[in-house]
This record gives structure tokens, sequence and C-alpha cells, in this order.
């Protein structure tokens, strides 16, 4: 296990064909930081729907945006932050009372990442994504735990 401190910024175009370089810089960190195959996977199809939404929804002035990564990890997590230059807007994924292939990417990274926010600023929207350790999960699991 790795166990010193990683931080990486990246300020890109808001253009989807961005969206692999997201991964692999992702991927990269990840890997530094001692995660598994698995939790690299989950971690990239999160800030894949993550930069997406900012791409398509988060960019009021298309690639004249930016969409801004923040990739930081410790010894028992990591912290993607995707920030964009929009305003978000929830949606439901329904369209004429049925649900929608649309609208998904929130529920998605919920049930891939540990730890999922978005705050809204002045200055745009920012996705927050954090995935622990398996030690640091079996460690707070034990703290919950009540001792007999």
């Amino acid at each position: 296990m790795n166990n010193h401190h990683v931080k990486r910024r990246l300020d890109i175009k808001s253009h989807r064909k961005n969206l692999s370089l997201i991964r692999q810089e992702v991927e990269e960190v990840a890997e530094e930081c001692g995660f598994g195959e698995t939790d690299i996977y989950q971690m990239k199809v999160a800030v894949s729907e993550a930069a997406a939404n900012a791409i398509e929804h988060g960019s009021p002035h298309g690639e004249e945006n930016f969409i801004h990564l923040v990739i930081e990890c410790d010894p028992d997590k990591i912290l993607i932050e995707v920030a964009d230059e929009g305003v978000f807007k929830a949606r439901l994924p329904v369209t004429n009372g049925r649900p929608s292939h649309r609208g998904r990417g929130i529920f998605l990274m919920t049930a891939l990442m540990d730890e999922v926010s978005i705050t809204e600023h002045q200055e745009g929207t920012v996705v927050r994504l954090v995935k622990l350790k398996e030690s640091a999960k079996d460690q707070e699991q034990r703290q919950q735990v009540p001792m007999v």
C-alpha cells in the first residue's frame, strides 16, 4: 500500500474528446496510490459521468469553457473533483412518464463511489467523488460495530 500524498490538477477544454484524458489521469493517480483494478474501473466510470455532465450541461459557451479536474489521494482514500463553469440542473430520468436512458449519471456515481456530493457556486458546479481504500473501509466498519 502506498502511504504518500499525491495531488494533480488538470484544466482542459470542455470537449468530449478529452474524456479519455480525464480517465487516464484518474487511472494513473489511482494506481500510484495503490488502488486495485476494480476500484480504478469504478472511479473511471464515475468520473466519466461527472465529466460528461460537465461538458454537456456545465459549459454554456461550449468548447470555450474549461473542465477543472483535481485528483488527490492519501493513505485512506482518493478524492476526485470535477468542476465546470455552468449551473447545475437536477433532472429526473423520466420521459413521458417512463424511465429515460438519460439522467442516470448521478445514480451511477453514487453506486460506484463511497461519497458523492454536488455543490453549486457562482463560478460553476463541483462534483466531488471519494473512494475509500479497502483498509479504510474495514477500519470504518469496525468503528461502527458496537462492542459486546
